[in-house]
């Protein structure tokens, strides 16, 4: 099949590799000069910061992302090292200990904070324990696995339609408490009365606060493991690139697909931006929802409960405020040697999060991010040097001031609080750069930047990968997958699988009605 892929993130890059590797003519478009979207890696002087990809699950060895580079032959080629992040807070910091306290040394800790909530910590990591036996076995193939499946979720499967703030007040009577558990809810800028409860104890995995807690133990299903990619995510973006190469397919940059030509509810072309009509069987795309089935594809082309249902109520994270530095000292040493920090400044996630969605911009005072690449990965900056990355969420089109013109105010602003654990920063810095959603709107082809795409909600769903359109398919961060890197990768996957499976039907049907 001749096969168009859209964008050259990690989901399209992933499914023209899976493509192309079963022979298909692939080429994928990129509209920016460069391929990776934003799991593309920053160079300046020696300098490399990721465009924010971080610490991310399932690329440990016998694990979704690590199996689909395996497939490819291309695992060797992307390093990765299990580490930890650290959490502050206002009253308090949850620090990994120099000797390892064992695996729920996190859970003791709180106990000592919060004793009237002791009880309740016992009852969150009983569900925490059956969640994440619950999504090990979702991946395993078999009627005993589906079976035991099963028999795990049924005592908890009456709280599936429970929100996150529900399964908090069940467990917890202190807010101080609950934020420790819901707070990371404000990089997926979604309130906690609508994010599915059950959801809190996979994106608060205990290994990924202490890399030495085991990620098997006791009679539990195997627990996903979380790790930094040596040298930046452009080595996964690179890998896969390689891949697609070497085995004939094509990766065109700065060229945009301004619209998909349908016939009879099929595709049958892409016009390109140079006014060139490439004639395809499939098109797989990634990026944004609204301009995919508004813009590209048309609304004359879908249904309107389509519409209603995926597209009008679609619920996206906002945007990211990025001030990258190059230092010449070691910054880390502030952070217990982390690499990444989260500095919660506030307990009130709610109210943080509905301002961000009204378009006001905190300026910093609710919380920021440090993320030291170059400690994990050393050639990420020059000798004795460190890259350092300090961010923030942040509305696409703020109420409060515009990029424009306040960038360079609320850089400082947001460095004026960074120093404030991190000495230093500014008085050591060689090389500055500044990214705002203006920069991450030009990087991804969106009207609107969704920092971490489509986000669980207990009453939105995401758009399918399988469209209305015969020959269209959507993968990436505003999917069905959701964002994150591995489950961009692991729902191309999955669609890929989809449509070989459903072209080979209809060439089997089409056979049997020509004999």
């Amino acid at each position: 099949m001749k096969i168009a892929v859209i964008g050259a993130g990690l989901a399209g890059l992933t499914s023209a590799a899976l493509l192309v590797r079963e022979g298909h003519s692939v080429t994928v478009y990129e509209q920016h000069e460069n391929i990776g979207g934003v799991t593309a890696t920053i160079e300046k002087d020696g300098y490399k910061w990721d465009w924010g990809q971080m610490l991310v699950p399932d690329l440990g060895e016998g694990e979704p992302g690590r199996k689909i580079l395996e497939k490819l032959g291309i695992s060797e080629k992307v390093k990765t090292f299990k580490s930890y992040r650290e959490n502050y807070f206002p009253d308090f910091r949850i620090s990994r200990t120099k000797e390892f306290q064992g695996i729920y040394w996190r859970k003791e800790y709180l106990k000592n904070l919060f004793p009237e909530d002791a009880k309740g910590l016992d009852k969150y990591f009983k569900i925490y324990e059956r969640i994440h036996d619950v999504s090990a076995l979702v991946n395993k193939e078999g009627f005993l696995s589906k079976l035991k499946l099963f028999l795990t979720f049924l005592p908890i499967m009456r709280k599936k339609e429970w929100s996150a703030q529900k399964l908090m007040d069940y467990c917890f009577s202190n807010k101080k408490l609950q934020a420790v558990f819901i707070a990371i809810l404000a990089d997926y800028v979604i309130s906690p009365e609508v994010f599915p409860g059950l959801i809190i104890p996979t994106i608060n995995a205990e290994s990924q606060y202490d890399e030495r807690v085991p990620l098997d133990y006791g009679r539990h299903q195997h627990r996903q493991s979380w790790s930094y990619v040596e040298n930046g995510m452009e080595s996964l973006v690179n890998a896969l690139a390689g891949f697609i190469v070497e085995k004939g397919g094509k990766i065109l940059t700065n060229i945009t697909i301004n619209k998909i030509n349908i016939e009879e509810e099929c595709v049958k072309s892409v016009l390109l931006s140079n006014n060139e009509e490439v004639e395809v069987d499939l098109v797989c795309a990634s990026g944004g929802a609204k301009e995919l089935f508004l813009n590209l594809v048309g609304s004359k082309h879908l249904t309107q409960d389509f519409i209603n249902t995926y597209i009008d109520p679609l619920f996206t994270t906002e945007s990211v405020f990025m001030v990258h530095l190059g230092v010449d000292y070691d910054p880390s040493i502030y952070q217990n040697d982390a690499a990444l920090c989260y500095y919660y400044f506030t307990y009130d996630i709610n109210r943080s999060i509905g301002e961000c969605k009204k378009g006001i911009y905190h300026e910093g005072k609710d919380g920021l991010l440090i993320y030291i690449p170059s400690k994990h990965s050393p050639d990420m900056a020059p000798p004795g040097h460190h890259a350092v990355t300090v961010y923030t969420i942040a509305p696409n089109i703020p109420t409060n001031g515009s990029w424009k013109e306040n960038k360079d105010e609320w850089a400082e602003k947001l460095l004026d609080l960074a120093e404030k654990f991190i000495p230093g920063l500014r008085k050591h810095a060689k090389i500055k750069i500044i990214l705002t959603p203006e920069d991450f709107k030009k990087r991804t082809h969106l009207k609107q930047h969704a920092f971490g795409g489509t986000v669980p909600h207990l009453k939105v769903p995401p758009p399918q990968h399988k469209t209305p359109i015969k020959g269209l398919w959507f993968v990436g961060a505003q999917s069905e997958n959701f964002g994150g890197v591995v489950t961009g990768m692991i729902g191309a996957e999955n669609t890929v699988k989809m449509l070989l499976k459903e072209e080979t039907v209809t060439k089997q049907t089409f056979k049997s009605l020509s004999k």
